[in-house]
């Protein structure tokens, strides 16, 4: 039910988009941040009991920094995704090139202690095969 919520509020914020155009296009980029903070709000509403539950089902496995490490990337990936349609939106699409390179680096530098792990798993792994 949310979803029809939602795409409801984008069909109506697309037609006052429309409507506004054709009188002030001046005011038109406080309509999309308007919609744009609207929109991430509900979303992280929504949101909310997911991670929640993904933090229990984690703790229960015993994966909990696998999973904290997912829930990070993830986070990064979606913020900047945002950020740089909001920048390319706004006819600057170099700089929401710039912002997406800075969350893919960001990814990476987080992936290092994960990588670190996996490597040391592996020398272990070597090691007692040989």
């Amino acid at each position: 039910m949310d979803s029809a919520k939602i795409c409801l509020a984008g069909v109506a914020v697309v037609s006052a988009a429309v409507i506004l155009k054709k009188w002030n296009a001046d005011f038109l980029p406080l309509l999309r941040l308007a919609a744009t903070v609207l929109f991430a709000g509900t979303i992280l509403a929504m949101a909310a009991p997911l991670v929640s539950y993904l933090q229990q089902l984690t703790e229960t496995a015993g994966i909990a920094p696998y999973a904290a490490f997912l829930l990070k990337a993830l986070g990064i990936a979606v913020l900047t995704q945002i950020c740089a349609d909001i920048c390319r939106d706004a006819g600057e699409g170099g700089i929401g090139a710039g912002v997406e390179l800075a969350g893919k680096i960001e990814i990476l530098i987080l992936c290092l202690p994960l990588m670190n792990e996996i490597i040391s798993t592996a020398k272990a792994l070597f090691t007692v095969g040989a």
